[in-house]
Parts: structure tokens; sequence; C-alpha cells
């Protein structure tokens, strides 16, 4: 399922190398990341604090989100988990970007039967009347709609995602 979720881009690897020591980026992690276990929390968006991200982080692998904020119109599904080397003064980070969840499948699933299910009975039900002809195309539009947003959404959640820790990354490393 992993390779199909790459293949419609809703999940994504990339390479980050900072000049910066392992032991140092640690320690920036520790101060920019609030330590959760990214569990769901209900009122999340109701928690203050300065910082944007929170997650965890142990020697060689770190995970992390967006925390959420209130009316924050910037979805952000996209979760990261990475593993990071040192090699000569220089990090290595091989991070995946991932912005669909198992839980999500709880709303897809059901949907996708349901449109099934009403398609192939506008199909075979009323093949000899024409209201067919408004209803399967009101279906297939409706669908479009219902199932597209949420990907799209998602799948933009991930290329900022991407795009904000490149820029934060470097922003801790060089900053004083």
């Amino acid at each position: 399922m992993t390779d199909f979720l790459r293949k419609i881009h809703l999940v994504k690897d990339i390479s980050i190398q900072l000049p910066v020591s392992k032991i140092d980026f640690i320690q920036k992690f520790r101060s920019h990341v609030d330590e959760s276990d990214l569990s769901f929390v209900p009122f999340e968006v109701f928690q203050s604090s300065k910082n944007e991200y929170k997650g965890n982080i142990s020697n060689n692998y770190f995970e992390l989100k967006k925390r959420r904020k209130l009316f924050d119109t910037n979805y952000s599904f996209a979760k990261v988990t990475a593993h990071f080397s040192e090699d000569s003064n220089r990090l290595n980070i091989e991070a995946e970007i991932n912005g669909f969840r198992k839980r999500m499948l709880l709303f897809a699933g059901p949907m996708v039967l349901f449109y099934s299910i009403f398609i192939i009975t506008s199909l075979f039900l009323t093949s000899n009347n024409s209201a067919s002809f408004f209803v399967l195309p009101f279906l297939l539009f409706h669908m479009s709609i219902m199932l597209g947003i949420p990907y799209f959404i998602i799948r933009r959640s991930v290329k900022r995602m991407i795009y904000d820790l490149e820029r934060d990354f470097h922003y801790w490393v060089t900053k004083n």
C-alpha cells in the first residue's frame, strides 16, 4: 500500500544535509519541538506553545508533525519519520513524510462502497429509464468532489511539510 501512496504523492521521501553535528542538532531539535508521543489529543488547538512542531527524538531517529492551531487553514496531516547520521561534521537526514493515516480508511472505505453500490444500482435497475442519464453523471461528479478534495488537501499538506521542514531545519542550524 505504501508504494501506491508514493505513486499518488501522499507519501514522499526526502534527503536533507545540514552543516551541523549530531549532538547540536539533537539539542536544537529539543529546543524547537515540544516533546510528544504524537497520539491524538482532542483539544490540541487550545494548548499554547511557542514551538511550531511536536514530536520526539532519540539517538538516530525522530518523529514530528506540525502542531494544530486554532483557526489554522493550513491542514497539517503530514507526519515525518526520519533517520539521521553524522558524516564528517555533516548531518544526513533521510525522512519519510506521510500524509495518509490508517484511520482515514474509516472515511474512504465506506464512501467508496457507498458510491459503488449506487453506481451499480443506477446502471442495472434504471437501464431502461431516462433518469439514469442524469443520476449517473451527477453521482460521478459528486464522487470526484467528495474523494478529490480530501486527496488534494492531504497532498498539499505533504508538499507544505517538505518545504517547511527544509526551511526550519536550515533556520535552526544557522540561527545562533
